[in-house]
């Protein structure tokens, strides 16, 4: 006989539980990160990450809500609602997700938290301005994401965005100039690799090293602007002939060269070591009077590595007057005596080739009662066709 039913049930319970104990302790016991995961399927002889099948699926990251970079996050002053719902508004009817950074008034910055080397002449809006960004730096590093695309809350681009991003993902991935050969990590996770600290796609004017113009990636773009738009920028028209464009390349052709000048913060991305390298060259060492003319300066002195892409893929929208900036007061000459300017629906970009503002507004744009009546015209036609038609017999 076996033994009695009272004895068996509980030791085959007792074997169950110690079983599913065994389970958990070795499911804790692997490492189920995000990297090493797709680093262990791609470790497979079936994924080859060199493929232009990989390439170009990683590339289609460029297409969500990220634009393939971890987040994207925007900086603005918190009494700038005007400008947040714009933002808000142009995010959305784009597929764009993102998220706010508040800026930071200058003034209320503790005497014992400014960094050495601050000019006398640097004005409080420029040492927010600085503060709000480093603390965007922060943001990644406290995070476990590899990249961040830094926004400010001023912005345009043209309407093809995610296809422009998408391209440059594809050229990044087959770097002609960057200075090492990419990891598998690299291959596996990052659209834009990661062998920059700061990729600047929103510059306001540029210009290249000049011991360096032989540095450079080029490629065919539907999506440039004209050459009489490149024409007025003549800091950036001239860089692009620098860099041996002709004429009969500009308005056609896009360029990514190492960042040595440039000018606006408008929108760039960083890495957890670019992040690391702008915290320490422009808050632990020092800072000295604006964001964009401080990271300028680290490229020019190389103690920060970063790609600039010319014609930019996003630029800074201007209504006209004192709304334009919160770097300078109403009142200022340069920014005209006027709060209002001449509104969204006059506003402008420049080094764009459209306006997705602009596409936005007429897409958006709706007449309601004019489509009831199209409606009720259309059924009155209807009836009046059916009417004449001959009766069946």
């Amino acid at each position: 006989m076996g033994p009695p039913r009272a004895i068996l049930l509980p030791a085959l319970l007792l074997i169950l539980i110690i079983s599913f104990v065994f389970f958990l302790q070795s499911f804790d016991s692997a490492d189920f990160s995000s990297s090493s995961t797709v680093l262990s399927a791609t470790k497979d002889d079936t994924v080859d990450l060199k493929s232009t099948a990989h390439q170009e699926a990683l590339a289609k990251h460029a297409l969500n809500s990220s634009l393939g970079f971890g987040e994207i996050v925007y900086i603005s002053m918190p009494d700038r609602t005007d400008r947040q719902d714009a933002m808000t508004l142009l995010a959305s009817f784009f597929g764009i997700k993102l998220k706010l950074i508040p800026g930071v008034r200058g003034s209320e910055i503790s005497p014992k938290a400014m960094p050495d080397g601050v000019y006398r002449t640097t004005r409080p809006s420029e040492l927010g301005c600085w503060r709000a960004h480093v603390n965007a730096w922060r943001y990644l590093l406290d995070s476990d994401m590899d990249t961040l695309l830094i926004f400010e809350d001023d912005l345009d681009w043209n309407t093809n965005l995610k296809k422009t991003m998408e391209t440059l993902s594809l050229q990044m991935q087959n770097s002609q100039i960057r200075l090492s050969e990419p990891s598998d990590y690299e291959r596996a996770n990052a659209p834009y690799g990661l062998d920059w600290d700061v990729l600047d796609i929103g510059s306001c004017k540029d210009s290249g090293h000049p011991d360096f113009k032989d540095v450079s990636q080029i490629w065919n773009d539907p999506d440039v602007p004209d050459i009489r738009v490149t024409k007025r920028n003549k800091l950036m028209y001239n860089s692009l002939h620098d860099f041996g464009l002709t004429d009969a390349d500009i308005g056609k052709k896009r360029l990514l060269a190492p960042a040595y000048l440039t000018v606006c913060t408008s929108a760039y991305a960083i890495t957890r070591q670019g992040a690391e390298r702008l915290l320490m060259a422009m808050s632990y060492i020092g800072f000295r009077n604006a964001v964009d003319t401080d990271m300028s300066r680290a490229f020019r002195e190389g103690r920060v590595r970063g790609y600039m892409l010319t014609p930019p893929a996003i630029s800074q929208f201007r209504i006209g007057g004192s709304k334009d900036t919160d770097n300078r007061d109403p009142g200022d000459p340069r920014m005209g005596s006027t709060i209002n300017g001449h509104g969204n629906l006059h506003g402008f970009s420049a080094n764009l080739k459209g306006s997705a503002r602009k596409w936005m507004v007429d897409n958006l744009n709706l007449n309601n009662w004019e489509d009831y009546k199209r409606i009720r015209q259309e059924k009155l036609a209807e009836v009046t066709e059916e009417s004449s038609l001959p009766a069946r017999g």
